[in-house]
């Protein structure tokens, strides 16, 4: 065969491989899309269930307000000012795309590519959606339940707020869901997944990434109260956050990276991630909560209302830029995904038959460093008690001199603004099983004969013990109290 002809042979050869080559990438980019359709049903139902759980915490907050104040008055809830499904929405109120939108399109995609595990991930959003399904109607449910119910019957309200349990179920029943989605869409990513020259901007693409592991672990500590993690997590993220905002853009040499918008979603990410790096160290050092949220706890409160909002879509979070920048560079990967909210029933004090107190939160592992904008001071000494349950008496051992206090138990205020005297003050308190309890004694003036001082007598194995706290207008002292079980 002469040379010519070995060249041509080879030519077209090659261009055969091109051409497979080509055709495999585009079938990649093809399941990678399927697999996004499913990440995109994912963020966005959690969208819609970010809109009734803002409701179920209505419900729940007025109805109580309605047993224990007498004069207050129900403003009666009605869904005809929203879609008659949230999660479908025709008329395009919240989406672009609905959820049950992208359902279909996830189901048609994963057919249409057969991916690897597809018949398990539709299995897995099937099931989300008829969650979601049922989470649409619980805020029907609840209506009638209340428009229809004489609420001065405990048997009645009972069942209100048996509706309410019901919605702690589905939305941690669709967590699990969710993470299995998560887990599902990742593992068959790994077979679609690009190699680092279809990566335009692996660099780039690698610091996003560090954002988003970075942040989501933090969240995800939260929720599962986990904050022991948080000494290594957070400084993980704040170098995250620095590194991609010390990134030069322009020495990629793209004018698609030199772009007004990827400015601005850099830039906003960049906000976003200082934002949620503040907020989780008002987390770590203090036991603050705003009022509205006292009885729900510290985790609940940081998790679903001030992290999650610097996290997900709503509030232009860390998530939907990076998913912005995802998109508009066009790279093919996984879609960052959301994390849905978690709903809680608290229930009013005329309905709290108990005779200790508990705190809002079960578990907790940290010790707050500020609270009320005061540095806290711990005590050397400890409260030593032999059961969970024990009683203690508050007063003022020496002279009176008009000393007012407040008293902090486990994150909750369950003393404010309490003239102290020499007549005991006799509280009953649970403590909590696993992790940490503590008191902290802050001092809402200092009295005539500074600084404020409280007597604590308690009973240790039959004996009577006293412990003297102080705490002034800079300062509060903390005194942990630790259970011995011998």
């Amino acid at each position: 065969m002469g040379f010519k002809k070995i060249l041509f042979v080879v030519l077209i050869l090659s261009l055969g491989s091109m051409g497979v080559s080509a055709q495999n990438i585009m079938q990649k980019r093809a399941k990678v899309e399927a697999l996004n359709s499913a990440l995109h049903f994912a963020n966005e139902g959690a969208h819609g269930m970010l809109i009734v759980h803002r409701m179920l915490e209505n419900y729940n907050q007025d109805i109580n307000k309605y047993v224990d104040l007498e004069s207050f008055k129900i403003n009666y809830y009605t869904n005809k000012d929203l879609p008659k499904n949230i999660f479908d929405d025709p008329e395009n109120w919240f989406y672009d795309t609905s959820p049950y939108e992208w359902y279909d399109i996830a189901v048609q995609n994963a057919k249409k590519t057969k991916y690897i595990n597809s018949t398990n991930i539709i299995k897995t959003m099937t099931g989300m959606k008829s969650m979601l399904t049922e989470i649409n109607q619980l805020r029907f449910d609840l209506d009638n339940s209340i428009l229809n119910a004489d609420l001065t019957d405990t048997i009645q309200l009972n069942k209100v707020y048996a509706h309410l349990e019901r919605g702690v179920r589905l939305y941690d029943n669709y967590y699990k869901l969710h993470q299995q989605l998560s887990s599902d869409v990742g593992a068959a990513f790994q077979k679609v997944r690009p190699t680092a020259a279809e990566v335009q901007f692996p660099k780039l693409y690698g610091s996003m990434v560090q954002v988003y592991l970075s942040t989501k672990d933090i969240l995800l500590a939260v929720r599962n109260k986990e904050d022991e993690k948080l000494d290594e997590q957070i400084p993980f993220q704040e170098a995250s956050v620095e590194a991609f905002k010390q990134m030069d853009l322009a020495s990629f040499g793209s004018t698609r990276l030199a772009s007004r918008k990827v400015a601005r979603i850099k830039k906003n990410l960049v906000d976003q991630g200082e934002l949620s790096i503040k907020s989780i160290k008002n987390f770590y050092n203090t036991a603050e909560v705003p009022t509205e949220y006292k009885q729900y706890g510290k985790f609940y409160y940081y998790y679903n209302s001030d992290l999650i909002n610097k996290y997900n879509r709503y509030g232009n979070g860390i998530v939907f830029e990076l998913n912005n920048l995802v998109a508009y560079l066009d790279i093919p990967v996984l879609l960052f995904t959301e994390l849905p909210h978690y709903f809680k029933v608290i229930y009013p004090k005329k309905l709290e038959k108990v005779d200790y107190l508990t705190a809002s939160d079960s578990k907790i592992t940290r010790l707050p460093k500020i609270l009320k904008d005061r540095e806290i001071q711990m005590s050397t000494r400890k409260i030593k008690v032999d059961s969970l349950k024990f009683e203690v008496a508050l007063y003022d051992h020496m002279i009176e001199d008009g000393d007012v206090i407040s008293l902090n138990f486990n994150g909750d205020w369950i003393v404010e603004k309490m003239p102290l005297t020499s007549e005991k003050k006799k509280l009953k308190l649970m403590l909590n099983k696993e992790g940490k309890n503590y008191f902290i004694l802050h001092a809402n003036n200092v009295g005539r004969r500074p600084p404020n001082t409280m007597a604590v007598d308690y009973y240790y194995r039959g004996f009577k013990k006293q412990i003297i706290l102080e705490s002034n207008l800079n300062v509060s002292e903390m005194i942990e109290i630790e259970y011995v079980n011998e």
